[in-house]
């Protein structure tokens, strides 16, 4: 009975852990020989480092050493002058529509490099953490463009209160694996991945948002985009403008409802620093421009929506 138990225990709790640390060892190794970046090794012990990983196959993988980003000396720092780097989701990123390999990041009247950091399905949390990533680096540019608006919501359809004992209880200990332990991280990562390709949505998501969500979601994106303020004002950023996108809603003058909890989070930040601007895009529409077909579904726009958009923008900062 004694060795029964004893080879029980060796195969479903020794064996299964030994595989386990085994691989968590050979993917951080292999990390660190692809991007050379020692802090994957400590992941799970430094809580300051996190990872945000949005494509495999373009090897869009970042890891942010928070700790670190305080250190770097003003006067070490590279300002890139020539430089404007735009962050947000998919209405700021090409593949839509009639005009897949354009975004109107493409039709922007400046002088100024642009680099386009806007990813599908992502908010405030990956941009903070892109812009943490590149400051880390030592690259500062001239101006920022925000454009986080649509995603936001996501912080309070992937977060769960303590109400649902369960979906809390089960969401933190999957966090904490995700937080902890690398292969974990990446097993959810690409499973997830994986049934997007099917159109299912494995993600653990509220359907239907109240009140409570929108402000949770608007103090979200409040606090990412004021850490993002903070950190552009210390490192020399001259301009930072936040934007928000026109959707189908507004050519009917017509707003989501959590536009109110968002735009009075912008005014809020706005009011506190003097080179944060805002660009609301709805506000610039004529009425010639609302006659025409501008998105091709809720949000994502047209090549003639991109190009209003681009031109909205450009002539605000311009002038």
């Amino acid at each position: 009975m004694f060795y029964k138990s004893k080879k029980i225990i060796y195969l479903f709790i020794i064996l299964p852990l030994s595989y386990l640390l085994i691989f968590e060892f050979i993917l951080r190794i292999s990390i660190f020989l692809f991007t050379f970046n020692s802090g994957i090794l400590i992941y799970g012990i430094d809580k300051n480092i996190s990872l945000t990983l949005h494509s495999i196959s373009k090897g869009e993988f970042y890891i942010v050493n928070s700790s670190k980003l305080e250190d770097i000396s003003v006067t070490k720092k590279k300002v890139i002058n020539d430089q404007i780097w735009i962050f947000g989701g998919s209405t700021s990123n090409k593949g839509f529509c009639d005009s897949k390999s354009l975004s109107w990041v493409d039709f922007l009247e400046t002088e100024l490099n642009k680099k386009n950091f806007s990813r599908n399905g992502t908010n405030s949390n990956f941009s903070l953490n892109l812009l943490i990533n590149e400051f880390g680096k030592k690259k500062i540019p001239k101006t920022i463009i925000w454009a986080n608006k649509v995603n936001e919501i996501l912080h309070s359809k992937r977060y769960h209160t303590k109400k649902n004992r369960f979906l809390y209880l089960m969401n933190s200990f999957k966090l904490s694996l995700k937080e902890n332990i690398l292969v974990f991280y990446f097993f959810e990562e690409i499973l997830i991945r994986v049934f997007d390709k099917i159109n299912i949505n494995i993600r653990s998501e509220k359907s239907n948002l109240n009140e409570k969500d929108y402000i949770y979601s608007s103090n979200k994106f409040f606090s990412n985009t004021k850490k993002a303020i903070e950190l552009s004002k210390k490192y020399g950023v001259e301009d930072f403008y936040i934007v928000s996108i026109f959707n189908r809603l507004n050519l009917k003058d017509n707003e989501t409802k959590f536009f109110k909890y968002y735009n009075s989070k912008v005014n809020k930040l706005i009011k506190s620093y003097k080179f944060v601007k805002f660009i609301n895009t709805k506000k610039f529409l004529t009425s010639k421009d609302k006659k025409f077909e501008l998105l091709c579904d809720s949000m994502h726009h047209n090549y003639d929506g991109k190009v209003l958009t681009a031109n909205i923008i450009s002539k605000f900062m311009n002038d």
